[in-house]
């Protein structure tokens, strides 16, 4: 896989420009948020929690655990892949998905391979399926961790593919959409969208509905795909690129659309939150809303964080704002989860924040980690499962 150096060099400038900002300890604006000091109304209690060799280490990776056939399955950027109980996090297998290496330092355990840089999981058809930065998806058995089968794709997998109609389906960091047969890994087809010279690095999870597959553009539009033969059926712009230079034109959609019957939900780091009528493809309300993270819906309510990591509930039918809460200005928090009564977030000082879903009254803090939360939290039978910058699993309930 090849890059070319302007595009290289757009991005390290981007980089840098983003670090300087982020470092102008003079502009009130940017600076984070001090830690809210509230009184808990309740409690949380730790299942357990478990280790994942490094983790992300320094890298900024959403990489976050699955849930399925009873286990919770992690992983660490390099390539060690582990399923624990669900309930208990009893280690049920551990596979290193690089090739193995050579040298007298593989007979004394070590693997030398380069690291895997993996970046989503799924499980379905009773299998594991990991995306890789390195344009590979594996395939592991549920059961054991075997490697079933082992393709590369046509660019970088961003983020955690799906798995439907027999199909394991990933958007890549390319702009290509490609669909694999999930028993054997033969492609069954691929489509190609426009990436822009400028993009923020990472792409969204495909959402999947009424046998179409949406996709989340870096131009901003949202595409359709016919599941079955992966043809075009509609884009709609969701936000447009503007301004006059490269940066101000950024409009990527990163985070994963939302369906819920024939609603479609889409978030653009370009400035717009819309709702699509999928029947139709026709926009049904716009709002001015700034964000790469994922979304969640619950009930009527869609809940999402702007660029500034302020938190807002939205609602789904008509886009009128219910209600925002900003105490965690700039702490960089992650994308939510519902738990309960609440929607859980974390911060980059390793704190748990639950905000009351009604009315988004902060409601309780706890520190769960020394290292920066980055992934989305997944909530599965009123537990939730968080994995730290550094590898560590937590396996969290109300009381």
């Amino acid at each position: 896989m090849t890059v070319s150096l302007s595009k290289l060099t757009k991005a390290c400038l981007l980089s840098i420009v983003l670090v300087s900002c982020a470092s102008n300890d003079e502009d009130p604006d940017l600076l984070p948020a001090d830690r809210p000091e509230i009184k808990n109304t309740f409690n949380t209690q730790v299942i357990w929690s478990k280790s994942v060799a490094d983790g992300v280490e320094s890298y900024y990776s959403r990489l976050k655990p699955t849930w399925g056939y009873d286990k919770v399955f992690a992983a660490d950027r390099t390539g060690s892949i582990v399923a624990f109980a669900a309930d208990t996090g009893k280690q049920v297998w551990e596979v290193d998905i690089r090739p193995p290496s050579e040298g007298y330092l593989s007979w004394l355990g070590f693997n030398t391979s380069p690291e895997s840089r993996v970046s989503g999981l799924v499980a379905s058809y009773e299998k594991l399926f990991v995306g890789t930065e390195n344009g590979e998806i594996v395939a592991l058995s549920v059961e054991d961790g075997h490697e079933i089968w082992r393709v590369s794709v046509d660019g970088e997998v961003l983020s955690a593919p799906i798995a439907e109609e027999g199909k394991v389906i990933a958007h890549l960091g390319s702009g290509t959409t490609v669909a694999l047969d999930a028993n054997d890994g033969k492609e069954i087809w691929s489509s190609i969208a426009d990436v822009p010279s400028l993009t923020i690095r990472g792409a969204s999870s495909p959402a999947y509905a009424q046998g179409g597959v949406f996709i989340g553009g870096a131009t901003g539009k949202v595409m359709t795909y016919a599941s079955q033969n992966g043809q075009l059926a509609w884009e709609v712009p969701i936000a447009k690129p503007q301004g006059a230079t490269e940066l101000a034109r950024i409009a990527d959609i990163d985070a994963t659309p939302i369906i819920s019957g024939f609603n479609l939900y889409a978030l653009s780091a370009g400035g717009s939150l819309g709702m699509v009528d999928i029947r139709s493809a026709r926009l049904a309300w716009k709002r001015e809303y700034r964000g790469y993270q994922n979304m969640v819906l619950d009930a009527n309510k869609l809940i999402l964080s702007d660029d500034k990591s302020i938190l807002y509930a939205v609602d789904a039918r008509t886009g009128v704002e219910l209600w925002s809460n900003n105490q965690l200005r700039n702490r960089h928090i992650t994308a939510g989860a519902i738990l309960g009564d609440y929607v859980l977030v974390g911060d980059f000082e390793g704190y748990i924040y639950l905000f009351d879903k009604e009315e988004g009254k902060l409601s309780y803090v706890r520190q769960i980690s020394t290292d920066a939360l980055l992934a989305q939290p997944i909530v599965e039978n009123d537990i939730a499962y968080i994995q730290t910058r550094d590898g560590e699993i937590v396996a969290l309930k109300l009381n």
